[in-house]
């Protein structure tokens, strides 16, 4: 298989600058001489595994969808109509290292914001309807044609018809038509309704972002505060007085402890800490398969020296963060985060390059570096592997 890359015509800054979540756009031959990266078969054996998110959504009437969920069996494939059905398998590139290549063309966005890989194949006029979401798209199309109808910006409260768990847009007009052939693909930022029908059968590989709501973070952060909070932080009264009315709520006080919640919230540097803690976890943690053995750090500088590298399990996300001041680098990797000395900047930037796991040579590092002690605690939890 040919090497997948964008095409030299395609101008990130400009679209970074002119298009990126302001607007939807068809990149024609975004990625050139594109073909499927798995055969419709094997598609449908993925969505009946027991561990894959997967999805088969029905129109049996026009303008009625119907949706199923996953795991499926060979007979629910083989009874399908002729026409529109359409089979959706989430986080394809956790399975298939040609798929988690895709998702890497897409770096020109920051790493940790990719979410995952959904392969969708759908039969003639097969759709899921005119919908929006609440995150960026790149709608890459691989075999056949489809016709994508792109609509306004939608209200994020907008009122949906849900036919069976699949969310319609009660009202879509349509602004653009384009019809996309293998390797073009139309970026949808969030929240702009769009509405895809396979001419005749197709395939569509939708690389999709994370876009955390506020109301996560709020909760995610949160419960990161209150895991921190001592027993003795308490209310408090902010002046003891005989009060007025024995029913009344002092002002003075409520305001007192507010002021203590909102000091308490107010912490970049917890919040940053948290926020790279939260966005590198994996999209599905039970498929992180610890090693059968623990290695200690002996061990594991034997196989260092013996010429063994680093490399990532299929689930693994690393990302990092240098502060604008202090004399250390926050090494982020599956939910967990590691303060390191500022001196292994180069080393982390190289860490987080799947391409350069193999090149990288620890054997000279000293044993009680840091950054040794998080390379085990990292292999023994199955976020790297020795080769």
């Amino acid at each position: 298989m040919s090497k997948l890359t964008l095409n030299p015509a395609f101008d990130r800054d400009e679209f970074l600058r002119t298009t990126w979540q302001q607007k939807p756009a068809l990149l024609p031959q975004l990625v050139p001489n594109f073909k499927d990266l798995i055969s419709p078969s094997e598609l449908a054996g993925l969505a009946c595994e027991e561990l894959v998110e997967s999805r088969l959504i029905t129109e049996p009437k026009p303008g009625k969808w119907s949706v199923q969920h996953g795991p499926f069996i060979e007979s629910d494939f083989t009874s399908l109509p002729e026409k529109r059905w359409t089979v959706l398998v989430q986080a394809v590139d956790q399975w298939l290292d040609e798929v988690a290549a895709l998702r890497a063309l897409f770096e020109f966005i920051p790493r940790w914001r990719i979410d995952d890989v959904m392969i969708s194949y759908a039969a003639d006029e097969g759709g899921v309807g005119p919908h929006f979401d609440h995150y960026d798209v790149f709608l890459l199309q691989g075999s056949g044609q489809r016709l994508w109808r792109t609509g306004s910006k939608v209200a994020a409260d907008v009122e949906l018809d849900n036919q069976d768990g699949v969310g319609i847009l009660r009202s879509f007009v349509a602004e653009q038509e384009f019809i996309l052939n293998a390797g073009d693909a139309l970026y949808i930022p969030p929240q702009y309704a769009h509405w895809g029908q396979s001419l005749g059968a197709s395939a569509c590989y939708s690389i999709g972002f994370r876009a955390p709501a506020l109301s996560e973070m709020l909760e995610g952060f949160s419960d990161a505060l209150i895991a921190d909070c001592l027993p003795s932080q308490r209310y408090i009264d902010a002046e003891f007085t005989v009060p007025a009315h024995p029913a009344s709520i002092d002002p003075v006080s409520v305001a007192a402890n507010f002021q203590k919640l909102s000091d308490r919230l107010n912490s970049p540097e917890q919040f940053a800490r948290w926020f790279g803690c939260w966005v590198t976890r994996p999209k599905y943690p039970e498929l992180r398969e610890p090693p059968r053995s623990l290695l200690n750090m002996k061990a594991m500088r034997k196989a260092l020296a013996a010429g063994r590298h680093f490399k990532y399990s299929s689930t693994t996300r690393f990302a990092f963060l240098a502060p604008l001041t202090g004399n250390s680098i926050l090494l982020f990797a599956d939910g967990d985060v590691f303060e390191l000395p500022r001196k292994y900047v180069d080393v982390i930037q190289q860490l987080c390059e799947p391409t350069m796991l193999k090149q990288m040579d620890f054997s000279n590092i000293e044993e009680s570096s840091p950054l040794l002690a998080a390379l085990l605690q990292l292999r023994n939890q199955g976020s790297l592997r020795l080769s």
